[in-house]
């Protein structure tokens, strides 16, 4: 029976799934994942692959850095997995390789065995890689719908049991007692509100993940200077813009997740704990905060899409982490409903063209607009029922979600196109 004990028990396991450790983007790991996977079964040596990607996929690794090889696009990272073969690291495949698989990397790329071709009309989150030896065996793994959820694996024609698969399992996860739409802002809040610290004391360990990498010294980059006199808004900025351009830039320290995004992960986790540090509220207030921010993502990522052709870190991230600060400013429900609604009304419309550096400055600004957000809802002013808002902002969520999923994969092949043709442009 569905009662609200069933409810909150069903919110505090999400948020234990939906929080998980990445090193580098996580369509890397995606790629890299699943070219491993094929490169452990080889019986031979590779002939030639053939990697089909979403056009979503592709769009997020062409020009991202990679941890400890830097920019080599979709087709260097399936080259990493194949030389890698470490599949039991999951989403963190990438982490420690050595200068002398760097140096195997570069020379499979360079003997152009490998083919990366866009798969048009699929899932968002897609990855097959179908290769062969030079003995003329073949080989097929699909990853589908998760960037670590494996969902065939076969040898000349022959599937392998997923479930008996050792170094790969796909997540074992309960069936869903509840629909995305199930849950309600209430359901979430109110679970969070009582929830208490033992059980979100494993959102500590995201907490120092992000703070390394924001704290992680690059002097390729232009960053932010982390002053102890800084303001509390200041302070936020700082830090999660230099964790994120970091990120972007192939920095090799792993980072803790939010819905499949290190991203997000980094926009939701650190203006909670930096906001904490600043204005001394209480721990329990700074880890509630961070799983509202998280649990509001979830739900703005599962009616938009996990990939989109929004950008998840400024539409659902951002948003999710305007409300965290939120709640640790003491807001009720009605406050935090009318913040997710301005801050919607802010960021629909903000376009994800790939992942790169440049995806530091797009969370700043978000942010900072989010701040103001923040400024309306405490001003006492009222956003109207009216544009793409309805009063309830879940239904506003909804109904961004339903556009999404109208236009959005239309949209994100003329941004693969663009991305093309200004890469062809600096060739």
């Amino acid at each position: 029976m569905k009662t609200i004990k069933t409810k909150e028990i069903f919110i505090l396991n999400l948020l234990d799934r939906i929080v998980t450790p990445a090193l580098g983007c996580t369509e890397i790991g995606c790629i890299a994942l699943a070219t491993s996977i094929t490169s452990e079964h080889l019986k031979l040596p590779l002939a030639k692959a053939i990697v089909y990607v979403s056009g979503f996929i592709y769009r997020n690794v062409i020009n991202v850095g990679v941890p400890f090889i830097g920019r080599v696009g979709a087709k260097g990272i399936a080259a990493a997995g194949f030389i890698i073969k470490q599949s039991n690291r999951g989403l963190l495949i990438l982490e420690g390789v050595s200068n002398t698989q760097v140096h195997q990397i570069k020379q499979l790329i360079a003997k152009d065995k490998i083919k990366v071709i866009i798969q048009r009309n699929c899932n968002p989150v897609y990855v097959r890689v179908v290769a062969k030896d030079i003995g003329g065996n073949t080989y097929d793994v699909l990853i589908e719908r998760g960037h670590d959820n494996v969902k065939f694996v076969r040898i000349n024609n022959i599937n392998l049991p997923i479930e008996s698969y050792k170094k790969c399992k796909a997540k074992k996860t309960s069936q869903p007692e509840f629909d995305v739409d199930d849950i309600t802002l209430a359901d979430i809040y109110h679970t969070i509100k009582k929830v208490k610290l033992k059980k979100l004391i494993f959102l500590q360990k995201g907490i120092e993940m992000n703070e390394n990498i924001a704290n992680f010294p690059n002097k390729n980059l232009y960053f932010h200077p982390i002053n102890k006199k800084s303001s509390w808004k200041e302070a936020i900025l700082a830090h999660t813009f230099n964790a994120v351009a970091s990120r972007m830039d192939g920095c090799p320290l792993p980072v803790m997740s939010s819905n499949d995004s290190g991203d997000h992960g980094l926009t939701v986790n650190l203006p909670q704990y930096v906001y904490w540090q600043k204005m001394h509220t209480s721990k329990i207030v700074m880890f509630q905060a961070i799983a509202l921010a998280n649990l509001i993502t979830w739900k703005i990522k599962k009616n938009i899409g996990s990939l989109s052709a929004y950008c998840g870190s400024v539409v659902a991230a951002t948003t999710g982490s305007i409300c965290g600060i939120g709640l640790q400013r003491n807001y009720n429900i009605q406050q935090i409903n009318e913040l997710i609604n301005y801050c919607l009304n802010f960021f629909t419309g903000i376009l994800c063209d790939g992942a790169k550096i440049s995806c530091a400055w797009k969370v700043e600004a978000a942010l900072s607009v989010g701040f103001k957000a923040l400024e309306l809802v405490e001003s006492k002013r009222k956003i109207n029922s009216d544009g793409i808002n309805n009063i309830d902002a879940f239904k506003t969520i909804k109904l961004i979600g339903n556009l999404s999923k109208t236009i959005m994969t239309s949209i994100n092949d003329k941004i693969v196109d663009i991305i093309d043709y200004n890469l062809d442009s600096r060739s």
